[in-house]
């Protein structure tokens, strides 16, 4: 009697979920003590730095009159140093990866694939191209622990129904809306999985339609003030004395036009790109040296004549005119993207070789991720029926994080492997949620046709040796 009893109090499944959380509980707060802070350039656009020579303004304005949107700033604002803003994203990140781990286990209904995905999504939150985000003083932290954030909540909301879940995944999904620009591209497939969730669940389209048109008034205000945003932020940048799209210009023509022999003569011999020698010095080498590049633009003033024709419109004809060479350097581009990095260092608690899996070398990281997602597509499709709202899931995820790296590759330039750390955390989950979905649909079909081949067996009667049933 007591055996069943504590049969009914401790279940298997819960007790296991339980004991991944606390293991990755323990590993977070090593990696919290053992983390070093890290801040660059544009800390000081985020944060105030208790110096003049940084301190050049407000940094917190909803209406856009601040070098930032304001998701990042007005969190770092409620705390007093970057060691606590630090312990502060790192708490953020701790809940919304656990959230993410409990989610998945709550929409999977075998333990075997609950035993993949729980482990699985806690062991990428303890990568340190993950987890290394939280120690630095920028947006990619937030970025990347509120999109886990409002995924998970909208996985328990598809699961439960609950106004509660969806509610929360709102509020997550508005902040973090505000923490990038480029954001909005998930915020937007978002609304669209609402959209279909309204049209397929009607007992929840209210529910659904409100949070939606939530989203969108979200996207609406976002995209209404970012650029007088990108107006303020010349104060902050490294080269205010340029506007923002020469700023843009500036830095693809020392990444990738003038380090380049054959893009650099397509510039010049299509677009009539004259010569400056100091930009050219500096681009041979391997420091980017942005204010000192920038500086040299400004003495050289035909170039600067050309720049200010061309900035506007110069990369879109050269994709259109070169489409060859424009796609060989997109690919290098999503190459350094997807590949991740790590700013702040932190200590490694995960097996190298599961890290070189989940992050393979830059040499390897296209072949390897490429082929993941091939393999996801072909998963999603075979369970699209059986599990329709995980398919979901794992496409708009996949989708979502693929369009919002082309357009931050195709509207930006700089630190790619920075940049697009959110849509590489992305296109990983799919694959995840992929692989979940495909074992847990395998083994519920397999558990089925073993209980219809149980009932349809023929009962075997035992006569006994009166001749009686």
């Amino acid at each position: 009697m007591l055996t069943d009893r504590l049969r009914r109090w401790v279940r298997l499944p819960d007790v296991v979920l339980t004991g991944l959380l606390a293991v990755f509980v323990a590993a977070r707060v090593f990696i919290c003590v053992r983390g070093n802070v890290f801040t660059s350039f544009d800390t000081f656009s985020y944060a105030h730095r208790g110096d003049p020579a940084f301190d050049r303004g407000a940094l917190l304005s909803l209406t856009g009159h601040a070098p930032r949107l304001w998701g990042v700033p007005l969190f770092y604002a409620i705390f007093p140093s970057d060691g606590a803003r630090a312990v502060g994203q790192w708490a953020v990140g701790t809940v919304a990866w656990a959230l993410l781990a409990w989610a998945l286990w709550s929409c999977l209904r075998t333990l075997v694939a609950r035993v993949v995905a729980g482990p699985a999504v806690l062991v990428v939150a303890l990568l340190p191209q993950v987890a290394n985000w939280d120690f630095a003083i920028l947006s990619e932290s937030l970025s990347i622990s509120l999109g886990v954030l409002t995924l998970a909540l909208m996985l328990l909301w598809a699961r439960t129904a609950s106004v509660w879940y969806l509610a929360g995944a709102t509020a997550a999904a508005v902040w973090w809306t505000f923490t990038r620009t480029d954001i909005r591209v998930f915020v937007v497939f978002l609304v669209l999985a609402l959209a279909v969730a309204a049209w397929r669940r009607p007992a929840r389209r209210r529910h659904a339609l409100v949070a939606a048109g939530t989203l969108v008034l979200a996207t609406i205000w976002c995209t209404a003030i970012t650029p007088v945003v990108d107006r303020t932020y010349t104060g902050w940048s490294a080269t205010p004395e340029v506007r923002h799209e020469e700023g843009l210009m500036l830095f693809r023509l020392r990444l990738h036009v003038l380090p380049d022999a054959e893009v650099k003569a397509i510039f010049q011999r299509e677009f009539g790109m004259p010569s400056c020698p100091g930009m050219e010095e500096i681009a041979a080498g391997p420091a980017w040296e942005t204010a000192k590049f920038a500086a040299a633009y400004e003495q050289c003033p035909e170039f600067k004549s050309w720049g200010e024709r061309n900035a506007a419109d110069v990369w879109q004809r050269y994709a259109q005119a070169e489409p060859g060479v424009f796609a060989r350097q997109t690919r290098e581009v999503v190459r350094l993207s997807v590949a991740g990095s790590d700013y702040a260092k932190t200590e490694r608690v995960v097996p190298a070789v599961v890290e070189k899996v989940v992050f393979p070398p830059r040499s390897l990281v296209l072949k390897v991720l490429g082929g993941a997602l091939l393999l996801m597509a072909a998963a999603l499709v075979f369970v699209v029926r059986r599990r329709p709202d995980l398919a979901l899931t794992g496409a708009v995820v996949a989708v979502a994080s693929g369009v919002s790296l082309l357009a931050g590759i195709w509207f930006g330039a700089g630190e790619y492997w920075r940049f697009g750390i959110q849509e590489a955390i992305g296109l990983r989950l799919a694959v995840l949620i992929a692989v979940v979905a495909v074992v847990d649909a395998l083994l519920v079909a397999r558990r089925d046709r073993a209980r219809s081949a149980a009932q349809n067996a023929p009962k075997v009667v035992v006569q006994t040796t009166s001749g009686a049933p």
